[in-house]
C-alpha cells in the first residue's frame, strides 16, 4: 500500500521540489474515484484480493445465520446467490477501476528544469497490452510524463510513431522514445531509443546484445530485476555486459521487498549505474505510483528528436545525477501474514492516508446512498435495472475491445480473452438479474 507521500526512492528521504496535484472530482467523489487507487496498487494483488473475498463471504455467513428463516432449501439457496453477489461484484468493481478513465494525479516539480519520465510502458502492440497508443498518449500527459517510452514485447511496434504525430499536432513539449522489452536467456532488457528491431535470440552473448543498441545510438535499462527469479545473470553480470540503469521501482508480476529494492539501489550507486523507474503500464493498473525526474535544461525550445537524443546521451554517459526516481511512500508488510487481515490493514492504510475531503466525501456519499436505498419502493425491481445495466455495459465495453484487437490481431492475444472474460461477465450478472425475479417472486 502507498501513501501519500513523496520520496526520492534513491535515498529515502521526502522529494524535495515535487508535488502531486489532486484532482478536485478524487475529493468530491473519493468512494468512486479515488478507492480505486487503493485496489490498484495492492502489492500482491492474488493474495489481498482473495483475503478480500474470504472476509466478505464471511461477513455474509453469519448475516445470513442470524436473519435468515424459513427453509432450508430457500436458506440454502439465499447463502449461495449471496456469496455469487459478493463475488461478482468485487469483481466488477476490479474491472470498473481497470477500465475506467479515472481522473488521475499529476506530478509537477518546482525545479523549472526538471522534466520527468516514464521508460517502460506497453500498449496493444505487446501481446499482453490492453490500451491503445491515443490511450497511452492521454495517461502519461494526464499524470504529468513529459516523455516516455513505449517497449513493446520484442518489437517496436507502431505506437512511437502515433503518438509522435499526436505531440506534433499538438506543438507539446513531450517526446516518446521508441523501445522494445526483449527476453535474453530469462532476464529482461528495455531497449531505448533504438529504430530498428532486434531479435535477441540471434545473440550468443549479452555483451554483443548490448553492443548492438549502442551502435544504433540507443540505451539499455534493466526492468524489474527483482522479478526475474530464473535468470542465469547476476546485477554484476549485466554491468559488464554494459548496461546502462536499472529500475529500483515500478510494476511487475512479482512484488518488490523493501531488502532487494535496497540491494539494486546500492549496487547502482557503487557501479555508477542510472536509477530509474517504470510503470511497465499495459492498462491494467491505472494508477501510477512512480516517476523518474530527468534534470533537462531548454526541454521546451528542443524538437521531439532533440528531447530523445539528451535523455539517451544522459543514460550512456551515465550522468547519474540527472535522474531521481520519485513515488509516494510505499508501506511493505512485515510479513505475508499481513494479507491474511487484508480488508482490514489495506483500509486502515488507505484512511490513514487520505485527507479530510476524501474521509468527508465517504461519510457524505454512504448516507447519500443510505437515503436512497430507504427511499426505493421497489427493490427487487431497482436490484433487476442494475444487473440488466451492468450487464449491457459489459456487453459494449467487449465489443470495443473486439474493435480494437481487429487492428492488432497478428500480434496482441489478450484482447480477445478480455473481450470473452466481460462477456461471461454479462452473463453472470443476466443470471443475477433473472434469478432476482425468480427468488423475490
Amino acid at each position: 500500500m502507498y501513501t501519500g507521500i513523496l520520496i526520492d526512492v534513491g535515498t529515502g528521504t521526502v522529494a524535495d521540489k515535487a508535488e502531486i496535484i489532486t484532482p478536485l472530482a478524487n475529493k468530491i467523489f473519493a468512494p468512486f474515484f479515488d478507492l480505486p487507487s487503493y485496489f490498484l496498487t495492492m502489492p500482491d494483488p492474488k493474495k489481498q484480493l482473495l483475503s478480500w473475498a474470504v472476509w466478505l463471504t464471511a461477513v455474509w455467513i453469519i448475516y445470513w445465520a442470524i436473519r435468515q428463516r424459513g427453509y432450508w432449501t430457500k436458506k440454502i439457496i439465499i447463502l449461495f446467490r449471496g456469496i455469487s453477489v459478493i463475488i461478482v461484484s468485487l469483481v466488477l468493481f476490479i474491472l470498473y477501476s481497470i477500465f475506467v478513465p479515472l481522473p488521475q494525479y499529476k506530478i509537477i516539480s518546482k525545479n523549472p528544469d526538471e522534466i520527468f519520465l516514464d521508460l517502460h510502458s506497453h500498449t496493444v502492440y505487446s501481446h499482453d497490452g490492453i490500451v491503445t497508443p491515443e490511450r497511452s498518449f492521454h495517461w502519461h500527459i494526464n499524470y504529468g510524463f513529459d516523455g516516455w517510452s513505449t517497449t513493446e514485447h520484442d518489437w517496436i511496434g507502431d505506437a512511437p510513431s502515433i503518438q509522435r504525430e499526436i505531440i506534433a499536432n499538438k506543438n507539446l513539449a513531450a517526446t516518446v522514445i521508441p523501445g522494445e522489452e526483449v527476453n535474453f536467456k530469462k532476464v529482461h532488457l528495455n531497449l531505448l531509443g533504438i529504430r530498428k528491431g532486434i531479435k535477441a535470440k540471434e545473440y550468443q552473448n549479452l555483451s554483443d546484445l548490448v553492443d548492438e543498441v549502442h551502435r544504433q545510438g540507443g540505451a539499455v535499462v534493466v526492468p524489474h530485476y527483482w522479478a526475474e527469479t530464473k535468470s542465469p545473470f547476476s546485477m554484476k553480470d549485466l554491468a559488464e555486459a554494459g548496461v546502462d540503469g536499472f529500475e529500483i521501482a515500478g510494476n511487475a508480476s512479482i512484488p518488490l521487498t523493501e531488502e532487494v529494492q535496497q540491494k539494486i539501489i546500492t549496487f547502482c550507486l557503487q557501479e555508477n549505474l542510472v536509477m530509474l523507474s517504470g510503470t511497465n503500464w499495459h492498462g491494467w493498473r491505472n494508477f501510477c505510483t512512480v516517476w523518474t525526474g530527468f534534470n533537462a535544461e531548454g526541454w521546451e525550445q528542443m524538437s521531439i528528436e532533440e528531447r530523445e537524443r539528451a535523455i539517451i546521451k544522459a543514460l550512456r554517459n551515465s550522468e547519474t545525477d540527472h535522474f531521481r526516481v520519485i513515488g509516494y511512500r510505499q508501506r511493505f508488510p512485515a510479513s505475508r501474514v499481513h494479507y491474511i487481515f487484508e480488508p482490514f490493514t489495506g483500509l486502515f492504510f488507505y484512511f490513514t492516508s487520505t485527507g479530510v475531503w476524501q474521509i468527508f466525501s465517504f461519510i457524505f456519499w454512504i448516507a447519500i446512498i443510505y437515503l436512497l436505498l430507504h427511499r426505493i419502493k421497489n427493490k427487487r425491481l431497482a436490484a433487476v435495472y442494475l444487473w440488466s445495466a451492468i450487464s449491457l455495459l459489459l456487453v459494449i465495453k467487449s465489443g470495443l475491445i473486439l474493435n480494437t484487437w481487429k487492428t492488432v490481431a497478428d500480434v496482441n492475444n489478450i484482447l480477445t480473452d478480455v473481450a470473452k472474460g466481460l462477456l461471461l461477465m454479462a452473463l453472470v450478472t443476466t443470471c443475477l438479474a433473472l434469478t432476482n425475479l425468480k427468488i423475490r417472486k
